[in-house]
């Protein structure tokens, strides 16, 4: 019923989410859906997407170790294989081609990849430049090279990614070789947790309605159709 006279409205999506969890991939890909629906419903809408990060295992090592290894030492070796085929499965329902033949590593740095971008992009927000959504864009990047290309976050991977959203390789090196932004990682993982979210992915909409795990399309575009609804009521 709405047309492209409605208002403009932008909504909100705050994500808590580990670059090395499958279901948080698979939370965006259906996250994306749902604003395409919504989009194409209500062309005046858009959408304000933020990344927050989290360590399922804050344990790992930064020497990457074998995916296969990791997942038989966590569910066992009989589950770890159930685990993995179940996973290629609902992957290939999102568009997703898992594979398991890659290494793990701790995610700390790439999540302070993803932060630098964030603050690029408010940098340009706050400079009234054109939106570089870059945030976005890293976190894409970082889900495929580690779920589909069997790259893990080690330095030279994640400046490769970070290079191919348009930023410079020396300064992202040299950035992720310092300590620069490890302490606001840890106190954003602290914040996520003492806010009461135990697992991933973790969605804030419109900073009213909570999402646990990777909803259907069609879960997010009801929530998505509340807030516009309640911006027509007010």
């Amino acid at each position: 019923m709405t047309t492209n006279a409605a208002p403009a409205t932008n909504i909100t999506v705050d994500i808590v989410s580990d670059t090395a969890c499958p279901w948080c991939f698979i939370g965006k890909r259906r996250l994306e859906k749902a604003m395409d629906i919504v989009k194409q419903r209500h062309p005046n809408t858009t959408f304000s997407v933020n990344w927050h990060p989290y360590q399922l295992d804050a344990t790992l090592s930064t020497t990457p170790i074998k995916k296969l290894d990791m997942y038989a030492r966590k569910f066992g070796p009989d589950r770890s294989t159930q685990v993995q085929q179940r996973m290629i499965q609902v992957g290939e329902g999102d568009g997703i081609h898992f594979t398991y033949d890659g290494n793990i590593v701790n995610t700390m740095m790439s999540h302070r990849l993803i932060k630098y971008a964030a603050d690029y992009d408010n940098k340009q927000q706050q400079q009234g430049g054109t939106p570089s959504h870059r945030q976005d864009a890293i976190v894409e990047e970082l889900f495929k090279d580690y779920f589909e290309s069997n790259k893990c976050g080690e330095l030279e991977s994640l400046v490769e990614a970070a290079a191919k959203v348009g930023f410079d390789r020396d300064e992202i090196r040299a950035y992720l070789s310092s300590d620069q932004g490890v302490q606001e990682i840890k106190q954003e993982i602290a914040h996520a947790r003492a806010e009461g979210v135990q697992g991933v992915p973790h969605f804030t909409i419109q900073d009213k309605y909570v999402l646990s795990g990777a909803q259907e399309p069609s879960t997010f575009a009801e929530v998505f159709g509340r807030v516009l609804q309640a911006q027509q009521n007010h």
